[in-house]
């Protein structure tokens, strides 16, 4: 890696960019293109955000983040990660398998799946297409066969809210995330090359947006910086609990946009295996029927992704809150224990050690990506508003049909980038 490390902080800067994720590295990469001097400030000791590979002692390289190049057929980031040599290995056709306790699905079950899948998709794309302003619980119908088990992959696995928390407007306003790629060198190193080049300042939180003047005055931990215009691209969550403060307030369209797309909340459960594949195909789906309770406790499962002597499980929604706090024990537990009640207790030995991520309690997330309120439409472009024509705001949450993924907030950063250029100009 051959980023620029800022080992002291400017006093001037054009533009100060808060944050070195997916959107403020792209957004920075883009400014510095136009000729704008830019620093960015990271709160924490590495640059990617929520996008993030690991050394965990599993022999192989752990998302801890995101994992997926999704909708890759329009995602730049394939073409970023294709120039710095990483191999991609697509997942979008991969076997998905479903059980029903510990055994495989009947073709009649099956059956049952798919369509329980049609029936509640449709159901949402209408509400959605009809703007209702609905939680997704309520427009689905009812009593269908393998109901809850859709709710967790739609609500808690895929937009990390269980459907009472689930907007149909949201889900119907984003694009589909197929295509999708596998990195076998890990998703957050890709996005780690975006800052190469790059005065990024580490350790250095921003504590203070000053927009009370011309220009903007960013205090931050190593001492305060004038620029003409700043970047904020940290998740609502650090926005919602105050984490960085303005003055004067937001407006309040800024503020009932970031109260209107909260954190949501998807832990991932990597857990290591001596090497047995335990009868399961690389990159491999595993989903089972859950009891009809609503919303329904999971655990689905991608087995030895890229290949790699592990799988990890994913918990999302309120389940993912829940044993957030309860701690790394009782989560692997729960997830070694889902994973037996498919496969058998035999799999158990062939169990080396197991690890949660850990998004809920990160002071720098507080959640793993956004999700938009029922009822609260409009809240992402409320939340995008520049403030003053001087505070830009970007990331996953302003990814437009991409919102909650890398590519959106990617490209979000290069679209504010552009707003700063004209603005500046």
């Amino acid at each position: 890696m051959t980023h620029r490390l800022a080992q002291s902080l400017p006093t001037v800067s054009d533009v100060v960019v808060v944050g070195a994720g997916a959107a403020g590295l792209a957004a920075a990469r883009r400014l510095q293109k136009r000729g704008l001097t830019v620093l960015v400030a990271e709160a924490g000791d590495r640059v990617g955000g929520r996008a993030w590979t690991a050394d965990v002692g599993f022999g192989a390289p752990v998302d801890m983040g995101c994992s997926w190049v999704s909708g890759s057929d329009k995602n730049s980031l394939v073409k970023i990660a294709r120039r710095g040599g990483f191999t991609l290995i697509d997942h979008t056709d991969a076997e998905d398998s479903l059980f029903v306790g510990n055994r495989r699905a009947t073709v009649e079950e099956q059956a049952q799946y798919d369509t329980a899948w049609r029936k509640i998709t449709k159901a949402l794309e209408k509400a959605g297409k009809t703007r209702t302003n609905a939680a997704a619980i309520d427009v689905i119908p009812a009593d269908l066969p393998f109901s809850e088990t859709v709710q967790c992959w739609i609500g808690a696995m895929d937009h990390a809210a269980d459907f009472k928390d689930l907007s149909p407007i949201d889900y119907w306003e984003q694009a589909d995330d197929q295509p999708s790629y596998l990195v076998s060198e890990g998703f957050g190193a890709v996005v780690s090359t975006l800052a190469e080049g790059l005065p990024v300042s580490l350790n250095t939180p921003v504590t203070t947006i000053d927009w009370s003047g011309d220009g903007v005055a960013v205090e931050t931990s190593r001492g305060t910086i004038r620029a003409r215009a700043c970047l904020v691209t940290v998740s609502t969550g650090v926005l919602a609990a105050g984490g960085l403060r303005f003055m004067p307030d937001l407006p309040d369209g800024n503020r009932d946009g970031i109260h209107g797309v909260p954190m949501g909340l998807l832990v991932k459960v990597p857990l290591l295996f001596d090497g047995a594949r335990l009868g399961l195909s690389d990159g491999e789906w595993l989903t089972y029927k859950v009891p009809d309770t609503t919303p329904a406790r999971a655990c689905f499962f991608v087995a030895w992704p890229c290949g790699h002597d592990y799988m990890f499980g994913n918990i999302g929604g309120d389940l993912g809150w829940e044993l957030s706090r309860a701690g790394t024990a009782e989560t692997v537990d729960f997830a070694l224990g889902e994973l037996v009640g498919m496969l058998g207790s035999d799999i158990r030995k062939h169990f080396v050690k197991g690890i949660m991520t850990e998004w809920a309690s990160d002071p720098l997330a507080l959640g793993a990506y956004s999700v938009q309120r029922p009822g609260a439409t409009g809240a992402r472009k409320a939340l995008g508003r520049s403030v003053g024509d001087r505070v830009f705001f970007a990331g996953e949450a302003l990814g437009g049909e991409r919102a909650s993924l890398v590519n959106g907030a990617y490209d979000s950063g290069r679209k504010a980038a552009k707003d700063i250029v004209r603005h500046l100009a």
